[in-house]
């Protein structure tokens, strides 16, 4: 009787230790989940924070891309406004060209070779028009210097002056005729100044100085003459036949002076 009533005794506290089990397993399940939870949580909030950058980074993007749309268009509108500006300038250029107004021609070529040199504009008609001015002014002071030549004593300061003036293809011709006419001044002028002491001599005049400086004269000219192949004067044997003339006249030069040639 004991016996069965102990077997009794175990079977009915069987159900109570399972029932003291299930509390535990709840709890760990419990557990389980809110670890799920929270890592989809940990994740949700991971990709809601990366998602939040890569906006905030497309956004930031597009308005870097929209400033410098602005930018260059900006830029295309200035530019647009200095070329505007620089053909205007341009244009009253070729006007006071045409006028004649060198001076303002000049101004405003400043003007345009600022706007050139800052945004990048072709210079060939400014510089084709600053050319033209000085081919003119040249011109013109080639033009004063014939016109000088006619006084065949001022040879070297006609000389000198056309040789400051450029070698242009423009001026070269003029130039090159005037440099030649001062050349064949210059032999004239040698003659001249050969007979004219040569005179002298003849009247008694300083002889044996004025012999001398005659013949140096001539021999100035006729080196001129062969160098720059200048048509030989009429003058040139007249003058060697006053000095030979001269020389045998006179029994001090005879004497006094051994002549390199009596031609």
């Amino acid at each position: 009787m004991k016996a069965k009533e102990i077997k009794i005794k175990e079977n009915k506290e069987l159900p109570e230790n399972k029932k003291l089990r299930k509390p535990g397993r709840k709890r760990f399940v419990a557990a389980v989940v809110a670890l799920v939870l929270l890592l989809a949580m940990g994740a949700g909030v991971n990709f809601y924070i990366k998602y939040k950058q890569e906006k905030a980074k497309q956004l930031a993007m597009e308005e870097q891309q929209r400033q410098e749309e602005e930018e260059k268009e900006k830029l295309r509108k200035l530019l647009e406004e200095k070329k505007a500006e620089f053909s205007r300038l341009i244009e009253e250029m070729k006007k006071y060209l045409q006028e004649g107004n060198f001076s303002k021609v000049r101004e405003l070529a400043e003007e345009a070779l600022l706007l050139a040199k800052e945004y990048g504009f072709p210079t060939d008609e400014i510089e084709s028009m600053l050319h033209e001015i000085d081919v003119r002014r040249h011109l013109a002071r080639l033009n004063e210097l014939k016109a000088l030549s006619e006084d065949i004593f001022l040879y070297l300061y006609v000389r000198t002056e056309a040789l400051k003036v450029p070698g242009w293809p423009e001026l070269r011709g003029m130039r090159s005729a005037i440099i030649s006419t001062s050349y064949e001044n210059e032999y004239k002028v040698s003659l001249i100044m050969a007979r004219r002491q040569a005179g002298d001599a003849q009247k008694g005049v300083l002889p044996k100085y004025n012999y001398m400086s005659s013949k140096a004269f001539l021999d100035r000219g006729i080196a001129l003459r062969k160098k720059h192949d200048i048509e030989k004067s009429e003058e040139e044997p007249l003058v060697k036949a006053l000095q030979r003339e001269l020389f045998f006249a006179s029994k001090k030069l005879f004497k006094d002076t051994i002549p390199l040639n009596l031609y």
